[in-house]
């Protein structure tokens, strides 16, 4: 049986209980709309959702085109590095309140509490004594407040200003933002298992050396972990290992130009068919049919099929290997 006791750390269990309803449902008579209606409704779904992708194509590759440019312009850097810290951007807010005095005495006097304190001791925070300063500061007139923080106003703002031009860091930032999502997505997943009884798994790794995160696994109840050594003859923790060895050795991008070498020539392939197909029939044939060709283009067009290389008369998208494909 698996020993799950390295990882407890990662696996989150609750206990499940029956839901009951938190807010009134009325019923309501639904419209139902005609076919000629949801016929219309999917086009226009369809066409939004094609011009969208389009349009996000476009806007990556002008970001990409960006990166290019700094990667010239700073070649210390790789062109995804630039890439990934141009679509990244600060979770702060954009807009800032304007310096008080309140601020810049609670921050002359915490600094003042943290500049006694040993070098390996912990550093006081705003938060833990913010009502006792605060105490102190209501004791004082309105002239007294303005002396005490007369000089440290322009070092507030010079503070202010120094955090908000600091140099972005972009492996450092994504660090943050996966640590941060992990938890808010384990924590979503832990109660789903907890509501519903679903048992999950999540192993996330990183892309590259670059990057900061270390293997990270969640296991939603010790069955799943169970199931891994069983099939797998592994813990979850080392097939996560063995994955972000995968994913950070290159090997997938072997795959990735495999892969799109494979789609462009399918693509190239079906073109070139279609235009013999319009040679054929000397008319401007919309579409090549694969399914009941007799019916759509012999019949219509007086164009038969003879010598088809392969088995099975089927469209180039639909075979799965290179070969055949190029045997077409």
């Amino acid at each position: 049986m698996l020993d799950l006791s390295r990882h407890q750390r990662y696996i989150k269990v609750t206990k499940s209980s029956s839901r009951t309803p938190w807010h009134h449902h009325m019923n309501r008579k639904a419209r139902l709309r005609t076919e000629a209606e949801k016929k219309a409704l999917a086009e226009k779904r369809k066409a939004h959702k094609g011009a969208y992708k389009d349009a996000l194509a476009d806007a990556q590759d002008l970001v990409m085109q960006e990166a290019v440019k700094l990667r010239e312009q700073f070649p210390g850097r790789t062109v995804e590095y630039h890439f990934e810290a141009i679509l990244q951007r600060t979770h702060t807010k954009q807009k800032s309140r304007k310096p008080t005095r309140w601020n810049a005495f609670l921050r002359s006097e915490v600094k003042a509490m943290n500049a006694g304190r040993e070098p390996d001791e912990r550093r006081i925070k705003a938060t833990e004594v913010g009502r006792e300063i605060a105490e102190r500061w209501n004791t004082m007139s309105q002239q007294e407040k303005i002396d005490v923080t007369k000089d440290l106003m322009e070092d507030l703002e010079e503070h202010r200003n120094n955090k908000s031009l600091t140099s972005h860091n972009v492996p450092i930032s994504a660090f943050h933002d996966i640590r941060a999502t992990l938890d808010s997505v384990t924590q979503t997943l832990a109660n789903l298992s907890a509501r519903t009884g679903c048992h999950t798994a999540l192993i996330t790794v990183r892309r590259d050396l670059d990057h900061y995160n270390r293997p990270y696994v969640y296991l939603s109840d010790d069955r799943v972990g169970d199931f891994f050594q069983l099939t797998l003859k592994e813990t979850p923790s080392n097939f996560a290992t063995r994955l972000e060895g995968y994913c950070t050795s290159g090997v997938t991008g072997v795959i990735s130009n495999y892969k799109k070498s494979f789609l462009q020539l399918k693509s190239k392939t079906s073109a070139l068919i279609l235009d013999k197909l319009r040679d054929a029939t000397q008319v401007p044939v919309s579409r090549m049919y694969y399914v009941n060709f007799d019916e759509n283009i012999t019949a219509q067009h007086g164009v038969v099929l003879e010598n088809w290389p392969l088995k099975k008369f089927a469209s180039p998208g639909d075979i799965g290997s290179m070969v055949e494909v190029k045997t077409v």
